[in-house]
């Protein structure tokens, strides 16, 4: 077996590769759906879907991988174009060793219009759960737990409380993070919440993020590219960049056990300038600007993945040095939208989970539908088409490069 370090893992991009129907017969085997373009870091690897799975992305919206489990279980919250303005979000559950995509039935409460980013999945030995959370912003501290469970046929609703409550804004979720039992949703302007969805009554836990003072100026919907919440060496690692646009500063903490405790351990701080002026950064010839944060390495946590024009850098903290570097090529997000942690995934795909488990959703030839599902498409779409006529079309921008 090998050591942790050892441990085989791979970036997987957050948006898929949406290819014609035609072209996907060509890619993937036959009797598959889905494919997976496998790559050792620092390159990606992408997933590829037919267009009968999920639309492309597009000024509006994008089908989203929010999961990816080491039994090869793909989490895809995929889009169908409604009109010019719209697009209906569903989800689909994708199985990379089979390469084959099963639906999963909606449940009966309104779908984002976006990559939904509150849906999360938790596997315990041979049965899993998809689960998204809604908190209310209404003061109220309630929120609702949608639970679809391997083998059932329909969504489970649990209430729970949440505090401290959102009042007059949304929980913004950047992600959801499978970790020690439990899913940890995170919100990087409040906080994490967390909880064990498989409890009978699951108990909410908040964790506030580490305070920053100095915090760098950035656009709501890119907050991914100075802060994130990511899993390295078994623990929960929070990395923010901070400080000023001319002495910026990378920091990273960790959770301490126990979780309850709401307590983070400041770990490392390293300035920019000590890794700009490292000799292997001056041989990549990249510009001293401040990079957006990708990822950590899974099982290092001195490793740290950056973004910076259209490159991926690797830089052990510790060592304050660069130690890869290579281009990085995936599926652009909508051209409002920086490449960021938000849309890459530190995938621990282990083989050794596989035995003799398959969901038994990809063994039924038809999928359950709830009876109530076309009764609610039929409001929703309604309710998209009389919103559509208010909305002026968005003209077409062409995706930047990763910003510097």
């Amino acid at each position: 077996m090998p050591s942790p370090a050892q441990e085989r893992w791979t970036i997987l991009a957050g948006i898929p590769k949406v290819v014609g129907d035609e072209e996907a017969v060509g890619i993937s085997p036959l009797g598959t759906t889905i494919a997976i373009d496998y790559n050792d870091p620092p390159c990606a690897s992408v997933l590829t879907v037919p267009r009968r799975v999920s639309s492309a992305p597009t000024t509006i919206s994008y089908p989203y991988i929010t999961a990816a489990d080491p039994s090869g279980l793909i989490l895809l919250a995929a889009t169908q174009p409604h009109s010019n303005f719209s697009s209906v979000v569903s989800y689909r559950l994708c199985d990379a060793p089979t390469g084959k995509s099963v639906g999963i039935p909606r449940h009966n409460r309104p779908m984002g219009m976006h990559g939904t980013s509150n849906a999360g999945l938790i596997r315990r030995e041979r049965d899993f759960m998809v689960v998204e959370l809604r908190p209310t912003h209404d003061g109220s501290g309630r929120a609702t737990l949608l639970c679809f469970r391997a083998g059932k046929r329909e969504w489970t609703v649990k209430e729970l409380a949440y505090s401290p409550p959102l009042l007059h804004r949304r929980f913004f979720g950047e992600g959801v993070v499978s970790h020690a039992g439990m899913l940890w949703w995170v919100d990087l302007s409040y906080g994490i919440l967390a909880c064990n969805p498989f409890a009978d009554e699951p108990e909410m836990l908040y964790v506030p993020l580490p305070k920053v003072v100095d915090k760098l100026p950035v656009n709501p919907a890119n907050r991914g590219v100075y802060s994130c919440l990511k899993v390295s060496g078994g623990r929960l690692r929070y990395l923010q960049t901070h400080g000023t646009s001319d002495e910026p500063v990378v920091t990273m903490w960790a959770l301490t056990d126990p979780p309850c405790a709401a307590e983070w351990n400041h770990e490392r701080s390293v300035p920019f300038s000590e890794i700009w002026t490292d000799p292997n950064y001056l041989d990549t010839k990249l510009p001293w600007s401040i990079p957006s944060l990708a990822l950590l390495h899974p099982t290092d946590p001195d490793k740290v993945y950056f973004f910076l024009s259209s490159y991926i850098i690797a830089v052990d903290l510790r060592l304050k040095k660069v130690v890869e570097c290579n281009g990085f090529v995936m599926p652009d997000p909508p051209s409002h939208l920086k490449v960021s942690s938000h849309f890459v995934h530190a995938w621990k795909y282990d083989p050794s989970y596989r035995r003799g488990f398959l969901p038994k959703c990809f063994k039924e030839k038809k999928v359950y539908q709830d009876p109530k599902y076309k009764k609610y498409m039929k409001n929703y779409i309604k309710r998209l088409t009389a919103a559509q006529i208010r909305v002026t079309p968005a003209t077409p921008v062409t995706t930047p490069a990763i910003p510097q």
